[in-house]
């Protein structure tokens, strides 16, 4: 069972493994604020953890994810969690499925990195 002190741990998680996305990301880190990166919910023990981070980014062009709809699907349906997913990158067609599985948020790469510290402050609560 997480103590208050880990719930209130400002985290987020990165689906990524892009070295140079991961790199723009970690420069956009203010203090206080830890990273967990991974590239399928396998990689957090029970689905409560992800409850523990306050947003996710996700890289739709990601070749190590498998399937990112199905990642959104699984954590918007079978989860039933709220985690802002916010996307960067990917096609038009990508996005819309994404969309239609319930991710909030679409950025192209440039434009996601831009609006991080935007982020950072919205869920800094």
């Amino acid at each position: 069972m997480p103590s208050i002190d880990d719930r209130m741990r400002k985290r987020f998680i990165l689906m990524n493994s892009d070295a140079a996305l991961r790199q723009a990301v970690e420069s956009s880190i203010p203090e206080k604020w830890e990273m967990t990166e991974a590239t399928d919910l396998d990689a957090f023990d029970e689905w409560q953890e992800i409850l523990l981070h306050r947003f996710m980014l996700l890289n739709l062009e990601d070749p190590q994810i498998s399937d990112p709809v199905e990642l959104i699907d699984m954590i918007r349906r079978e989860h039933q969690l709220n985690i802002p997913i916010f996307c960067l990158g990917g096609s038009r067609e990508l996005r819309d499925r994404a969309r239609s599985a319930r991710a909030d948020r679409f950025f192209d790469r440039e434009e996601g990195l831009q609006r991080l510290p935007e982020f950072f402050q919205q869920f800094a609560w």
